[in-house]
């Protein structure tokens, strides 16, 4: 018997979980793939648009409790595109964006697969959007960065801390929220000013969102309400959220 060709891999950035923030080519390809491997930040709105003949397969992965690992998944991807079929990899934010995207392509291409990566819209820059805290803003910060506060295997990332002090600038922290606490330690170590304006924002563009306003100082303390997904802002821009439309 000939051998099926192979499927199509789609690694698709499905933003912060507002459906109406889907591109409309995720929002297609979400539609037709028959098999699809989703996180665990993926909405209820966005799976509602899987077809109920597409196979759906849970891969999430939160801290401290990885359901499959990431070779697990590779493998599983790789399994079903040999039986020809499409697969739909969907990702929370941007696939490029600490979401392992590069990784799975890699591995994919490199054993002949076709890979098509679909952007979406990151929490780094849409997070603080929707608290109506803009990353950059004539007056308030001239430039922005995007870090992880977590390297691999939970460690913490303590490299980019000099960022904030940088003046006119605006640092988002992703996978920060139950580090605050040593990140206040480090930073003030540092000499970063205790009154640097900060913000929590959690579950950005969900019904359950909430923004917490505090200062370097006070984040730990301000922490303990907020609640996972959630990205750290630290800049003068914070000054702005209540002024500006949020979500």
């Amino acid at each position: 018997m000939k051998s099926l060709d192979k499927g199509k891999v789609y690694l698709v950035g499905c933003g912060l979980g507002d459906v109406e923030l889907l591109t409309l080519k995720a929002a297609r390809i979400i539609s037709e793939a028959p098999v699809i491997l989703y996180d665990h930040l993926i909405s209820a709105e966005i799976l509602e648009l899987i077809p109920q003949q597409s196979k759906k397969i849970y891969v999430g992965k939160q801290k401290s409790c990885h359901s499959v690992s990431q070779e697990e998944i590779n493998a599983l991807i790789a399994a079903y595109a040999d039986q020809g079929l499409d697969v739909a990899r969907l990702k929370s934010g941007d696939p490029y964006i600490f979401g392992r995207g590069s990784e799975e392509a890699l591995y994919l291409i490199e054993r002949g697969y076709a890979v098509d990566v679909i952007a979406g819209i990151s929490s780094s820059v849409a997070g603080p959007a929707c608290a109506g805290i803009p990353p950059t803003a004539r007056g308030y910060a001239a430039s922005f960065s995007v870090v992880s506060a977590h390297l691999k295997d939970s460690a913490f990332n303590a490299d980019w801390l000099g960022l904030l002090l940088v003046s006119n600038h605006t640092t988002v922290v992703l996978m920060g929220l139950t580090l605050v606490g040593q990140i206040r330690e480090a930073a003030l170590a540092i000499g970063v000013d205790g009154n640097l304006p900060a913000a929590i924002v959690s579950n950005a563009s969900r019904p359950d969102q909430t923004t917490i306003v505090t200062t370097l100082n006070n984040i730990e303390e301000a922490s303990y309400g907020a609640k996972s997904p959630a990205v750290l802002v630290f800049g003068n821009v914070v000054h702005l959220h209540g002024r500006l439309p949020s979500y």
